[in-house]
């Protein structure tokens, strides 16, 4: 299956319990596995390590965490050893699972990991709506002697065109730049917005905070910028597509019909996707407007 059949994840953080280490099966750890955390029942974390080299997943334990995690990990390993661990049986799993999932998103989000995974997946994105573009050029369910309709869905084309493969372009070209070759600090500031102006001003004076506070913030408002208006042009297509009965057009071939079904089934998961990367983006603008988290 190709990274274009695929139904994109954001790489989440997962605390999985287990009894020993050896329980960690590393062949069969997939990226989407990678930024998980395994705890055991005297409290040790562990996380995964791809080598790009040899190719190869490694177990590392874990010794430093990001300030506010110590005390989630605790209250996780007491879980674990008073048999409450959220997913277990117990007074009130669904309280549980609520807790830890809140525990995950807000406390544990690791800004870089969301970056790299929204950065590495903006190709797979491009590809699919190419895809969905062609399937439903290929399936001609959208009738060239139908004027109107003809026209509104050649506007949504290239509207998903300009303001989704174009910018997913730009937003990898302007991830390599702010990590790479970034410009001066002078010319991020006057592109920020006055809500980043707060924070700009309490770091101002620490070069590496504040370039740290930039790389987030900035990679924040372009996410949102992006997937915002991608959202809305795939949103436009979903409704304009789903009016469509192929059984009622008799003389469409098995392929167009296939090609319809696919280009359907694409417009979904990519809808999920935007709103996965919206609600994990979210977080990302909370944690670059947080000054403690550049101590």
């Amino acid at each position: 299956m190709s990274l274009t059949d695929q139904n994109f994840k954001i790489m989440k953080k997962r605390i999985i319990r287990i009894n020993d280490i050896s329980q960690i099966d590393t062949s069969k750890v997939s990226v989407y596995d990678l930024n998980n955390r395994y705890i055991d029942p005297l409290g040790n974390i562990y996380g995964l390590r791809y080598n790009k080299d040899d190719r190869k997943v490694s177990i590392i334990k874990l010794e430093r965490f990001h300030p506010g995690e110590s005390h989630v990990y605790q209250q996780i390993a007491n879980r674990h050893k008073d048999g409450k661990f959220a997913g277990d049986t117990g007074n009130d799993p669904n309280r549980l699972n609520a807790e830890n999932e809140k525990s995950e998103e807000e406390l544990l989000f690791e800004p870089n990991v969301f970056i790299e995974g929204v950065i590495n997946n903006a190709e797979t994105h491009r590809e699919r709506i190419t895809g969905i573009i062609k399937n439903l050029y290929d399936s001609d369910i959208f009738q060239k002697d139908n004027k109107q309709e003809s026209t509104e869905y050649d506007d949504i084309v290239r509207n998903l065109e300009i303001d989704g493969t174009q910018q997913l372009e730009k937003l990898e070209t302007y991830y390599r730049e702010l990590t790479n070759y970034p410009r001066s600090i002078t010319y991020y500031q006057s592109k920020i917005d006055n809500a980043g102006q707060q924070v700009f001003e309490k770091l101002s004076g620490n070069k590496e905070r504040t370039m740290r506070f930039i790389f987030y913030y900035e990679m924040s408002t372009t996410i949102k910028r992006i997937y915002s208006n991608l959202s809305k042009h795939i949103r436009h297509l979903n409704e304009f597509s789903s009016n469509k009965n192929i059984e009622e057009r008799q003389n469409l071939t098995k392929h167009q019909k296939q090609s319809f079904i696919d280009a359907r089934t694409s417009l979904g998961n990519t809808i999920r996707d935007i709103d996965e990367i919206m609600k994990q983006n979210a977080l990302l603008f909370t944690y670059a407007c947080n000054v403690k988290n550049y101590k």
